[in-house]
């Protein structure tokens, strides 16, 4: 490059003489000026490697950081310790393996097919890694399999083959395969609640109208059974636009209880005004090939070891999945949650002041049979054929609330927490300020959530029906997304929550990572919390703070 000093030019003698004598005139200063060249060059060098060697260290030091905070315990303002503790990426080898049972048991884990895989993986999990004694709570579940696509035909006036999902459904539980033909029909007033106001019968076709008597599904199908019913037919009110897929079932059945033998359907409104309006002379072909099954399942609980067992926590999670899918999200992604909050804690050695008791149900998808089953043996000592066996060292008086966790990995997601206000009057307060734990974890991350009701479909129902508070996260099923609710949490509006819901396509690629995140995380914050309260009585009855 040009140096910045006006060179001489070449003719001129003058000037080169000036010019040579400046080179030798500067000859020994350009000694000196080298020398401190040199000296300034080096401390220069040295300087940048300096400073290179401490960004290296700077930036070695913030990866650390951030990998120590999301793998290991640290603290947060709230001197909450064990949230971050938690490994997304752990919970999601439980899912994968979950996944892998159900593709060697007809893409399921429910109860006839994965379940018992997956509760031996979560139990192997237990013994080589928790802190926990394991016990197996055994009893029965009713299994109601459709093996072929049922037929409907009425023969009148005019003949119709009607159309299954569209005009009927066969009701869940509602009976075994039968092929009735050319079976006369009697329309059933007062919704088959009276034996009295039903007449004869016998070797009928039974179409109960829709009605506002106080009976449920299964004490009219079973009380017209028991009259000589051939099947029932029951019409649907006509705000809906659908036949019915409930249970016709004991609410609470248990080993021993009855179950449907007849054909039990639905139809809608308005085939139900057709065939009262041709009842006279109505003859009905009826074709199910249905299947009930009571099988053999059981609960896997695992009993912590230490903390106050008058303060007894239980966190639970269905492990079953229904027949159609793997149920990877449902419920996996609690199930695995559970188990890696279990032994996360035990590995970070965790002490709790309240005891905690960890929960994987089974027969969920069958109607909260699992819970139901915990419950009825606990609060009211109710005794199968292995309960003499099973002693877990928990008594339903030491529980005091129940965490509960299904569906945490939705993917269209919206953070929900329960509404405790939905607890019955005995369990409400409690759950109000366990719905203010997870509250207060959303707020401090300022994460968006919304409060979902609390009323049914899942396994905090038997706990707050015998007066246990109970709440938990989830992340939706099928419903639909608003609008509003995706400018507020992002998504696709007017699409379900989760759209491989009770599908075969419910498998690691419906996993939100975000929201596994996100929930898992909530999970173990209050869980953690909760098990350290101080005074754990007094939080739930609303008079003090869980910090």
């Amino acid at each position: 490059m040009a140096s910045n000093e006006q060179q001489p030019l070449l003719g001129d003698s003058r000037a080169r003489n000036r010019s040579h004598a400046s080179i030798a005139s500067n000859s020994s200063n350009n000694r000196h000026i080298n020398s401190d060249s040199s000296a300034s060059a080096w401390w220069a060098s040295r300087s940048r490697d300096v400073l290179s060697l401490f960004t290296i260290l700077l930036l070695l030091g913030a990866g650390l950081g951030i990998w120590v905070y999301g793998t290991l315990p640290t603290s947060d303002h709230d001197e909450h310790p064990h949230e971050y503790a938690l490994s997304t990426s752990r919970i999601r080898e439980h899912l994968s393996q979950f996944l892998q049972i159900a593709q060697k048991h007809n893409n399921s884990r429910s109860v006839v097919n994965g379940h018992q895989a997956s509760a031996d993986y979560v139990v192997s999990q237990l013994q080589a890694y928790g802190d926990c004694d394991v016990h197996l709570q055994h009893f029965k579940s009713p299994v109601w399999t459709v093996n072929q696509v049922p037929k409907l035909r009425v023969k009148g006036p005019v003949s119709i083959n009607y159309l299954h999902e569209t005009d009927f459904e066969v009701l869940r539980y509602g009976g075994m395969g039968a092929n009735i033909t050319d079976a006369p029909a009697q329309i059933v007033a007062d919704g088959g609640c009276v034996a009295e106001s039903i007449g004869d019968i016998q070797d009928k076709v039974a179409i109960v109208m829709a009605s506002s008597q106080q009976c449920t599904l299964f004490e009219s199908a079973f009380l017209l059974e028991q009259l000589g019913a051939r099947a029932v037919v029951f019409v649907r009110s006509p705000k809906y636009k659908t036949p019915s897929h409930a249970r016709v079932r004991i609410t609470d059945w248990k080993e021993g209880d009855p179950l449907m033998t007849i054909p039990v359907i639905s139809v809608t409104h308005s085939v139900g005004q057709l065939l009262q309006s041709t009842a006279r002379g109505l003859r009905v072909d009826i074709e199910t090939d249905t299947s009930i099954q009571v099988v053999n399942t059981f609960n896997v609980i695992c009993v912590g070891r230490t903390g106050d067992r008058d303060n007894t926590i239980v966190v639970g999670s269905h492990l079953d999945s229904v027949a159609a899918g793997p149920g990877i999200n449902d419920n996996g992604s609690g199930s695995a949650s559970v188990l890696e909050i279990q032994l996360t804690l035990a590995k970070i050695k965790f002490a709790p002041r309240n005891r905690l008791v960890f929960a994987w149900w089974s027969a969920e998808e069958d109607g909260l049979l699992g819970s139901r089953h915990f419950a009825r043996v606990l609060a009211h000592g109710w005794k199968n054929q292995w309960t003499h066996n099973e002693t877990m060292n928990v008594e339903w008086p030491e529980i005091a609330l129940n965490l509960n966790f299904d569906m945490l990995a939705s993917p269209n997601y919206i953070s929900l927490v329960h509404n405790g206000t939905d607890a019955p009057a005995r369990a409400r307060t409690g759950s109000q300020q366990i719905q203010r734990v997870f509250e207060n974890y959303f707020a401090r991350h300022d994460y968006s959530y919304q409060v979902t009701d609390m009323l049914g479909g899942s396994d905090f129902l038997p706990f707050v029906q015998n007066g246990v508070p109970a709440g938990g996260v989830l992340t939706g099923a099928s419903e639909i997304k608003s609008i509003e609710e995706r400018e507020e949490h992002g998504g696709l509006a007017h699409a379900a929550l989760d759209t491989c819901y009770h599908r075969d396509c419910d498998t690691l690629l419906n996993i939100n990572m975000e929201a596994l995140h996100k929930m898992s995380r909530a999970a173990m914050y209050a869980i953690s919390l909760l098990a350290s309260t101080a005074d754990l009585r007094g939080y739930l009855a609303g008079n003090l703070s869980p910090y």
